[in-house]
C-alpha cells in the first residue's frame, strides 16, 4: 500500500450530494452516470491508476469484458443505522481499487479472475464491514516513508515496523492489511505478481552491470526510470515493491521530487 491523494470533488457529484443528500451509491449511480464516470475517472487520477490497496493497474483499456476498477468506500458506504451522515456520497470516503480476483470477466480474457476464494484479495473479503480501526486507509498512508518491505525471494510484503512507529502509523493496523482474512496483500496471486516485478527489476540491474555501469549508478537510473509517472500520468504497478528494492537511492530520489503520493 502506498499513500493515495485525493483531489478536488467532481462537479457533478458535489451537485448530486446537494439536490439529493439522503440518496444512495446505486441511486446516485444510475441516476448520474456522467457523474459516476467522473467519479471513477478522477480516482484513477488521484492514484496514478493504482488500486488502493495491492496497487495492481487497475484499468487496461483492452475494450474487452469488464475493466478491473471499481469505486470503494472505505467506511460502509450504508453506514450504522445510528449515523446521520452519508458514507455513500461522500467524497472523501471514496477511493479506487480492483476487484481483487473476484470478477470473473474483467480484462486480460479472464487472467485476473482467481477461482480459489482464498486467494482473493484487497477489498474482497472487507465487503460491508467497518474496518475503519482495523486496516490503514490509504489516504492517511504517509508518504515520506515507505511502510512496507517487499521479499526478493518470494515476492511478500511485510511491516517495516520501525518506519510505522517513526511515522506514527498503527503497526497493528499495516499488519491487518496482509492479514490473509482482511486485505490478504500476500495472497499467492499478489506475491507471484511482486516476484515478477522484482526478477525484472534484478534482470535490468545485471544487465547494467554487464555493461560496465557501477551499481551505484544502476539503481540510480533505475530510479529515475521506475519511480516515475508515465506518460498518461500512471504510476508502474506495484510501486512499493520497486521503491522497497531501489532503497536508500529511491527515497533521496522521492524527496527531491516531492513526492506526495
Amino acid at each position: 500500500m502506498k499513500a493515495c491523494l485525493k483531489g478536488m470533488i467532481p462537479a457533478l457529484l458535489e451537485q448530486y450530494q446537494s439536490d439529493n443528500p439522503s440518496a444512495g451509491w446505486e441511486q446516485f449511480k444510475n441516476e448520474c452516470q456522467q457523474g459516476y464516470k467522473d467519479v471513477q475517472d478522477q480516482l484513477q487520477l488521484d492514484q496514478g491508476n493504482l488500486c488502493c490497496y495491492c496497487e495492481i493497474d487497475t484499468k487496461q483499456g483492452l475494450g474487452i469484458g469488464i475493466d478491473d476498477f471499481r469505486v470503494e468506500h472505505f467506511h460502509p458506504k450504508s453506514g450504522r443505522s445510528n449515523e446521520k451522515h452519508n458514507w455513500a456520497l461522500d467524497w472523501q470516503n471514496m477511493l479506487g481499487c480492483c476487484h481483487g480476483g473476484s470478477e470473473r470477466y474483467v480484462t486480460e480474457n479472464n487472467h485476473r479472475f482467481v477461482p480459489e476464494k482464498t486467494d482473493r484479495h484487497s477489498d474482497v473479503l472487507k465487503a460491508n464491514f467497518d474496518w475503519d480501526n482495523d486496516i490503514l486507509n490509504p489516504l492517511e498512508i504517509p508518504a515520506i516513508r515507505i511502510l512496507f518491505q517487499a521479499n526478493r525471494r518470494d515476492g511478500s510484503l511485510s511491516v517495516h515496523e520501525k518506519n510505522c512507529s517513526d511515522a506514527g502509523v498503527d503497526i497493528e493496523k499495516a499488519k491487518n492489511c496482509l492479514h490473509p482474512e482482511k486485505l490478504n496483500l500476500n495472497s499467492v496471486r499478489l506475491k507471484s505478481l511482486r516476484k515478477a516485478t522484482l526478477d525484472a527489476l534484478n534482470e535490468q540491474v545485471a544487465a547494467a552491470l554487464s555493461a560496465g555501469i557501477t551499481m551505484d549508478s544502476a539503481i540510480s537510473n533505475l530510479v529515475k526510470a521506475e519511480l516515475r509517472k508515465d506518460s498518461k500520468q500512471h504510476w508502474p504497478p506495484f510501486f512499493t515493491t520497486i521503491r522497497s528494492y531501489l532503497g536508500k537511492t529511491a527515497e533521496v530520489y522521492l524527496k527531491s521530487i516531492n513526492y506526495t503520493g
